[in-house]
């Protein structure tokens, strides 16, 4: 079975869901605002996204989602 590349897995797929798939979280039924903590880790590390980027295509390779 061929792989796909990190951009071709995650075309489609948006940000939201890219945070829950690595975090494993389901934000539907979290009882806080996931939108705080994503502002308050923006403020606090404005390469956050880039960051987060890097180490979602690095678990998604590990895992064999990606080549």
């Amino acid at each position: 079975m061929k792989l796909p590349t990190y951009e071709q897995y995650i075309k489609d797929m948006p940000l939201v869901e890219q945070i829950k798939f690595y975090y494993d979280v389901d934000i539907d039924n979290f009882t806080g605002d996931p939108w705080e903590i994503v502002a308050e880790i923006a403020e606090d590390c404005p390469n956050w996204l880039n960051h987060f980027r890097v180490e979602f295509e690095e678990y998604l390779r590990e895992r064999e989602y990606i080549k």
